[in-house]
């Protein structure tokens, strides 16, 4: 329920350790590095005096690197024999122990496995090539004459085709005034393949009466030295023979190399890491001798880091942050509040130094997920669902943060569907109404059903949403008092507070309700125009502020999306259940009820899921956090070593 406090951090080595230093500060993982520009000098003057690092030759180098062991990594896993499982936990590897001998190996296996990869494009290319030829040439097979003109001393000859439909008397009738030939060398129910000779003085002018009847010269050549259409596929043949040959050979290769994709992965996150250090070093200021790094570190890790340095004897220094800084926030959570971190991500990191409100909003969550999907079954697939992905996946980061959330989410759903009697709806009263004859099934809810019973799971939702809005109140209200202005945190939200808490109590005690009630309201009257300085004002100014009232009863009434989806999800199962259980108990009905309930179920739960998550989140974004709530943070991102397929120790 805390943003940890950074410590402004400073560093200074030999420009020849640089590298060095910031390979263990990427270990460590506790450094967010920031440019520190107040000594830079212009980068195009010849100066002492210190300037920004480049590193952009080596990092074009290794995104080149990184473009090759992706393309290797891509190739290689298309050959391998046993696929790799999604539920494979990522090999844990050791940074140490991948010295440069090893990156030399795993190097030459990328470049290979490129090399092999290029050849077989362009072999399968040319074989494809090859075989378009053939198709383009077997109309002409066993034709011998070039391919598509020829022509001799006096005389020229071209081949191609018409359509079987045009009619070729016409034809030849508009080609007799010329000296010219016309041979039907084959015919099919769509093309005629045809040769036409004529005098060279006449031959473009009868290729002009040919194409006006739809003649296509044939698109590709063959010669007499190539033996014509035959020999030239003949020849075509060949090539695609060859090219099959070498590219089994290559694949065959590939098959075997395949045995050293886990080395070409380790590589390429090598190659990340590596880049996520050369960008970060961009961010070093350096002299001809000497580097200086600046950032941020969380002051439990302040320890770590001084310890590393102090081995290495580099000069250094931690200072609390000023006023006019703007450190990273990172959040400092129990455990069960750490796993709604994701949800305060998703809208905006809290400023530095403000209030962290997970702890109370991740409370908040829980219920109102838990009201708004209250049915035992989708619960417990939720939970189970959720723990056995994160079992066999072994995830990292936000994403098994969002998981676990689901999953205590889910014995959220659990308890109201015991509460409000959601067990795949009305699952068991439907079974027993319509296979068994039981006209008044028992309830199973231990407090009432929403489906029958509406109004009362309203109230339990606009009781919430009560509870919801006075903390939020009560967070703003020691926000302000802790920053000293206290007598605007009684005035500003404890009036607010009293009214509502008395509006509440008028419930159970109508007396002491409306006492606080009129209290709240006096408190809002007499301090609301405490800035004006004519006595009307201030009058004028507090009475306007109650007002505001209108805008809390909005937010209170906002939290009727409670019942909404809580009675969508139950009102769509159980419409399922009656479909399922129509044709009666029997065997084929009791095939259909196990098809239609579990895809109904299944359909039903993954809406209402989505519905809930965004739903639940809105609540807290704009009912709760718009009391309180300062954003505009920025998370804490320090350097670590960067992977997709293992885990660097």
């Amino acid at each position: 329920m805390a943003i940890t406090k950074m410590k402004r951090f400073c560093a200074v080595t030999l420009r020849r350790d640089a590298e060095e230093m910031m390979r263990g500060l990427q270990k460590l993982r506790c450094v967010d590095l920031s440019l520190d520009t107040r000594n830079l000098t212009d980068e195009n003057t010849e100066s002492d005096e210190f300037q920004r690092n480049s590193r952009s030759a080596d990092i074009a180098e290794t995104d080149s690197r990184l473009a090759k062991s992706s393309k290797a990594e891509e190739f290689l896993a298309s050959f391998e024999k046993k696929s790799s499982s999604l539920f494979k936990s990522p090999d844990e590897v050791s940074l140490d122990r991948l010295d440069e001998e090893w990156k030399t190996e795993a190097w030459k296996t990328v470049s290979e496995s490129c090399e092999i990869s290029d050849k077989l494009s362009s072999l399968k290319a040319n074989a494809g090539t090859a075989k378009n030829a053939i198709d383009s040439l077997e109309p002409w097979k066993g034709i011998a004459y070039p391919l598509p003109e020829c022509e001799s001393r006096d005389t020229k000859a071209v081949c191609g085709t018409l359509s079987a439909k045009l009619d070729t008397s016409a034809l030849d009738e508009s080609l007799s005034a010329l000296a010219c030939v016309t041979e039907i060398l084959r015919k099919t129910d769509k093309d005629i393949f045809l040769r036409f000779v004529a005098l060279k003085s006449d031959f473009d002018i009868g290729v002009g009466i040919l194409s006006s009847s739809g003649f296509i010269p044939c698109s590709i050549t063959a010669s007499a030295e190539d033996g014509y259409a035959d020999g030239k596929i003949k020849a075509y043949e060949k090539k695609i023979k060859a090219a099959e040959a070498e590219i089994n050979r290559l694949e065959e290769r590939a098959v075997n190399m395949a045995s050293e994709l886990k080395k070409v992965r380790i590589y390429a996150d090598l190659l990340t890491t590596e880049l996520a250090r050369l960008e970060a070093e961009e961010k070093l200021t350096v002299s001809s001798h000497t580097a200086i790094l600046t950032g941020w570190v969380p002051q439990d890790c302040e320890n770590a880091v001084s310890s590393f340095l102090d081995l290495r004897s580099d000069a250094y220094s931690f200072e609390n942050a000023e006023e006019d800084d703007s450190p990273p926030v990172k959040l400092n959570n129990n455990k069960f509040s750490a796993q709604f971190e994701p949800v305060i991500e998703l809208y905006s990191p809290p400023q530095y130094g403000s209030f962290d409100p997970t702890a109370i909003m991740s409370l908040f969550y829980f219920i109102i997920f838990g009201l708004m999907l209250a049915d035992v079954g989708y619960g417990l697939l939720l939970s189970l669902g959720c723990f056995v992905a994160i079992k066999l996946m072994k995830p990292r980061g936000n994403t098994r943060k969002m998981l676990t959330m689901f999953a205590l989410c889910g014995i959220s759903c659990t308890v109201m569907g015991v509460l409000f009697g959601g067990y795949f709806s009305d699952a068991p009263s439907a079974i027993m109404q319509n296979w068994f004859g039981v006209e008044s099934p028992p309830e199973l809810a231990l407090l009432f059903n929403p489906l029958t019973s509406p109004i009362p799971f309203l109230a339990v939702s606009l009781g919430v949403g009560a509870v919801h809005l006075i903390c939020a109140l009560a967070i703003k209200f020691y926000v302000v008092w802790v920053s000293g202005k206290k007598l605007d945190a009684i005035f500003d939200q404890g009036s607010w507070i009293i009214l509502f808490l008395g509006a509440g109590i008028c419930l159970v005690a109508q007396t002491v309700g409306l006492a606080l009630v009129a209290l709240g309201v006096l408190m809002l009257v007499l301090t609301q125009g405490r800035s004006q300085k004519n006595i009307f004002m201030k009058l004028f100014k507090g009475i306007a502020s109650l007002y505001d009232i209108v805008g809390y009863i909005s937010d209170l009434l906002s939290y009727s999306r409670i019942l909404a989806l809580g009675l969508a999800s139950m009102v769509i199962g159980s419409v399922f259940n009656v479909l399922g259980t129509i044709p009666g108990f029997s065997v084929f009905g009791v095939i259909f009820f196990v098809v239609i309930f579990t895809v109904g179920h299944l359909l039903n739960l993954a809406i209402n899921l989505l519905g809930t998550f965004v739903h639940t989140a809105r609540l807290q974004y704009i009912e709760f956090f718009g009391k309180f709530y300062e954003d505009g943070g920025r998370m804490f991102e320090p350097l670590t070593p960067r992977s997709k397929y293992v885990i660097f120790k």
